[in-house]
């Protein structure tokens, strides 16, 4: 029983943590300023924590990133959400892969994952781990984007239609997360979903530098 309410704690306190590297994403994808911002960003962390249980907690994390990049940062809301959207989608991509990972080398099967309390705290603890090597990657090799300065305004135009479909497709990933709950390929996100984010990410972000628009 002590066991069990020790896992439940440190589970709890991993969920907190992972909130942060969704935020650093958000960021340093974007190449926004950090170091100013560090009690900013501390706060909208722990306002994290607080939702850290909630059944709907994707929504409410996306929510307070949006918030943090309206306040702090001057973004307008499509924007922002587009930030914010990117951060989870590459949250969810590296957490998969951990997931896939640890299927792939037998250490565990995700169908049976939660039944098992330490199994569950040592893949949240290898995907927080895995979080920040690709976060430390992303700084190192100066990756991102620059084109969403601040008080950037993306009307809707048929040019800008996919900045509107990746919102629409990452919210409804959001939204059906728990379509397929013995899959993991879709634990985070159906990867029916994912894929088309994906997808819609390399159009709307990369598509002028690899040809896919004029």
């Amino acid at each position: 029983m002590r066991d069990s309410y020790l896992f439940t704690w440190v589970k709890f306190i991993l969920t907190c943590i992972d909130f942060v590297p969704m935020i650093l994403f958000s960021l340093v994808l974007f190449r926004q300023r950090l170091k100013p911002h560090w009690i900013q960003i501390s706060f909208a962390a722990l306002a994290g924590t607080m939702v850290a249980y909630f059944d709907n907690w994707p929504l409410l994390y996306v929510s307070i990133i949006c918030l943090l990049l309206m306040a702090v940062w001057k973004f307008n809301l499509v924007p922002a959400l587009i930030i914010a959207l990117s951060g989870y989608i590459l949250s969810v991509i590296v957490a998969t892969g951990v997931l896939i990972g640890c299927e792939l080398t037998q250490f565990t099967d995700y169908a049976n994952m939660k039944d098992d309390p330490l199994t569950t705290v040592i893949i949240l603890l290898l995907t927080v781990m895995a979080k920040c090597s690709v976060l430390l990657a992303i700084i190192k090799l100066r990756l991102g984007f620059t084109f969403l300065s601040n008080y950037t305004r993306i009307p809707l135009t048929q040019e800008n239609v996919g900045f509107y479909l990746f919102i629409v497709v990452v919210i409804l990933g959001i939204a059906y997360r728990h379509s397929y709950p013995y899959s993991v390929l879709s634990a985070l996100m159906p990867i029916q979903m994912l894929s088309i984010a994906i997808v819609l990410f390399i159009y709307v972000m990369l598509g002028k530098e690899l040809g896919f628009q004029r």
